[in-house]
């Protein structure tokens, strides 16, 4: 199953986690959240990744590919949770960083994407069995 979701990283430099940012934090009306309590960071979620109180998108997949916009006025670094300590993968305006596996899976909630002062979009593919 192929998904697609575009994301808005909030106008700070903070690290925020991938699968955090998709469906967001543990609520009483999203228990399948991922926030702060979890490992991940507390965010809004985006509408589709959580259907009816149903979370549709597993935490692991074959494929991830991460596209920031061409409009961005600056960049986006992708991360894992040694975020501390590394400077990461920096994607300038039109930029993708992917990663796939044929044999192992993909953990979605090992990323972790750090903006700007400005507003940064992105759009994220997810290949999920």
């Amino acid at each position: 199953m192929f998904r697609t979701f575009t994301i808005t990283l909030p106008a700070d430099v903070l690290n925020h986690n991938l699968f955090s940012l998709i469906v967001g934090q543990v609520s009483t009306s999203n228990p399948y959240g991922y926030g702060l309590a979890q490992g991940g960071t507390n965010e809004t979620g985006i509408t589709g990744a959580i259907s009816g109180n149903v979370l549709i998108l597993p935490d692991r997949g074959t494929f991830l590919e991460i596209q920031s916009d061409g409009n961005n006025t600056s960049t986006i670094k992708v991360n894992d949770s040694n975020n501390a300590n590394t400077t990461g993968k920096i994607l300038n305006a039109g930029d993708t960083f992917d990663v796939d596996s044929s044999r192992n899976t993909i953990c979605f909630k090992d990323y972790f994407l750090q903006g700007g002062a400005n507003s940064q979009k992105f759009e994220v593919r997810l290949e999920v069995s």
